[in-house]
């Protein structure tokens, strides 16, 4: 829940509940054939090894596998045999090369019938591990790929395709899960593929199947909507909150709620005041948060990781304090945005405008935030979307 305090001038977060985990096991599938190179899928070994470092891993939380294929698909490394990052980077660095063709539909059919299986290490019985392939090719391949990579989908794999170089768009688009702009990309040489590392890592975080609910505001403003609508799985352990908005001249000087979750009987979960004794709180008490009422547009985000807060506003560090422990969301509750504190009744349509607002399951967004999108005057409209990439929990 966030408050905002005029008077006392001071942002509040506080949490009573950490949320679910996100976890994968996820398959790397590298084409190793000849159109590579040896000094190319050295590159290749170091992109592995940096998307790694941007998950948590363990037996319990993601798995990682490496499948290269040419000729024919081969296991570098199961999903089950390596428990932690160091140890799986220090694996990745050390794929094998060979040379060959390029059999790309041998080897989604390979990671399909194989890689995720129970014997390789994949966690078939848990429902809330996702299965996700990396497929990263840069030629053209020597077989067919849209049958195998159907029955992968429609197997619960989803794959995101990378291609360098030469690789066929179409082809990509074959391989990819839907929608394709979210699942695909495309580099010119294995120098700019980790320019894409951030960018593919928030695609996978912002959504199982990349569904962006869009909430018209007339329709959420100052009312309660079912959280296992809004946030099917709860929410993750570590995420970022983003929002632009800015009060109007009537907005008078009075506590309220920008977002608040609630439980299941009406107890919030997100909670400002009352609070009980297993409740978090932080409060952000700085000069930077008076000018928030000054009836310009202002961006606020915050990074929630797992044992600190962080607190941006309009693109700059205003200030980090520690956080507990917290314990799981009640997602049969309810959320709501834009509601008075003392009374409950909606504050939101008559008292600010709302640009934006975004909640990501990457604590880091909050500080890769930039500012080109706040409105230097006023919005062609009043009633914009909201923005929730909510269904991230993958």
């Amino acid at each position: 829940m966030l408050l905002i305090d005029p008077d006392r001038s001071f942002l509040l977060l506080s949490r009573g509940l950490l949320s679910s985990n996100v976890h994968y096991d996820l398959v790397f599938i590298l084409d190793a054939s000849s159109s590579v190179g040896k000094e190319d899928f050295e590159k290749v070994r170091q992109w592995v090894s940096n998307l790694v470092e941007t998950f948590e891993i363990g037996p319990d939380k993601t798995r990682v596998g490496v499948v290269r294929y040419s000729d024919q698909p081969t296991t570098e490394f199961d999903l089950g045999k390596y428990k932690t990052r160091e140890e799986i980077k220090e694996a990745a660095r050390k794929i094998q090369y060979y040379g060959g063709n390029t059999n790309t539909g041998d080897a989604l059919r390979y990671i399909n019938t194989y890689s995720f299986s129970k014997e390789a290490g994949g966690r078939l019985s848990d429902r809330t591990v996702k299965k996700v392939a990396i497929l990263l090719t840069d030629g053209r391949s020597q077989d067919y790929v849209l049958d195998p990579a159907n029955a992968a989908r429609q197997a619960g794999i989803r794959i995101f395709a990378v291609g360098v170089g030469e690789a066929l768009k179409e082809e990509l688009e074959e391989i990819a899960s839907e929608p394709k702009s979210a699942h695909m990309f495309h580099v010119s040489d294995y120098n700019a593929i980790d320019k894409i590392r951030g960018k593919l890592r928030r695609r996978l975080c912002e959504s199982c199947q990349i569904q962006q609910i869009l909430w018209e505001l007339r329709d959420i403003f100052g009312k309660h909507c079912w959280d296992k609508d809004v946030f099917p799985q709860g929410l993750p352990d570590e995420y970022a909150f983003v929002t632009t908005f800015k009060f109007r001249k009537a907005s008078r000087k009075e506590d309220w709620y920008i977002w608040q979750i609630i439980d299941k009987y009406g107890i919030p979960q997100y909670n400002a005041v009352g609070l009980t004794k297993d409740a978090v709180r932080v409060v952000f008490r700085s000069t930077r948060v008076s000018d928030l009422f000054d009836r310009s547009w202002h961006k606020i985000a915050l990074s929630i990781q797992s044992t600190a807060v962080s607190l941006y506003i309009d693109c700059k560090l205003v200030q980090m304090l520690p956080i507990e422990d917290r314990e799981n969301i009640d997602i049969q509750g309810k959320t709501v945005i834009g509601k008075r504190l003392y009374d409950n009744l909606p504050h939101f349509v008559f008292q600010f405008d709302l640009q934006r607002m975004v909640i990501y399951c990457d604590s880091r967004h909050a500080e890769l935030e930039t500012c080109c999108d706040i409105p230097s005057g006023p919005v062609s409209f009043f009633l914009s979307l909201v923005y929730f990439h909510m269904k991230t929990l993958c």
